[in-house]
């Protein structure tokens, strides 16, 4: 009688799954997979988005502390170098009047050594370099940059602060694009160049507590 259970016991160690239990084994962890990929994938990307919102947050507080200590500074905030012009089709446009911290996922640009100063200052940028005076932009590509780099890839691949004078104080607008929702500026701004997508712009200011620029559009990639 031993003889006989300790053959079976070993028969039953030595059989191991069958072909229909692995497969079934395969379609419970398919299944699992496809449920629980995307909410990963959900919440790997809210972390971006709020990683890009802080640190548009904290560049945003940096420059009114500024502007409260030296109310001589509002203006290399809020000078934009960007002049009135013509587009390549003939039509024109006005000059901007808001400086800006543009990001995108290879490089960052300010509109004035002012600000480069504060993401210097915040550690988001390794060095402001020296100051050039009134030439175009300041750019920083990515290896110059620290943590601010838009991480976001689906809400919107890039984004900016807009940086007014208004009402006698330090106001701020946001502008993003996404892949899916740019189009062509059709408020006379660089129309021609530029690319506009309001419902990024009010995602982005929804998620800092701010206010979407329904004017402002990015520069075409």
């Amino acid at each position: 009688m031993n003889e006989q259970e300790n053959s079976f016991k070993n028969r039953v160690k030595t059989q191991g799954f069958t072909l229909i239990e692995l497969i079934v084994v395969i379609c419970i962890i398919s299944v699992l997979a496809a449920m629980l990929v995307p909410s990963i994938m959900g919440y790997v990307e809210l972390a971006r988005n709020r990683a890009d919102v802080s640190a548009a947050d904290v560049i945003c507080k940096a420059i009114q502390v500024e502007c409260a200590m030296d109310a001589d500074k509002i203006e290399s905030f809020t000078r934009n170098p960007w002049k009135a012009g013509v587009n390549a089709d003939g039509s024109k446009y006005d000059a901007d009047d808001h400086g800006y911290v543009y990001v995108d996922q290879n490089e960052v640009r300010v509109s004035s050594y002012a600000i480069a100063k504060i993401l210097e200052e915040n550690g988001y940028i390794k060095s402001a370099g020296k100051n050039t005076g009134d030439i175009k932009e300041y750019k920083f590509k990515k290896d110059q940059c620290i943590g601010l780099i838009c991480k976001s890839r689906k809400k919107w691949y890039r984004f900016q602060i807009n940086i007014n004078y208004r009402d006698g104080e330090i106001h701020f607008t946001y502008s993003a694009n996404s892949k899916d929702g740019e189009r062509y500026n059709t408020s006379g701004q660089s129309s021609g160049t530029n690319l506009h997508d309001q419902r990024a712009s009010e995602i982005f200011a929804g998620m800092i507590g701010g206010e979407a620029d329904d004017i402002v559009s990015l520069p075409k990639l």
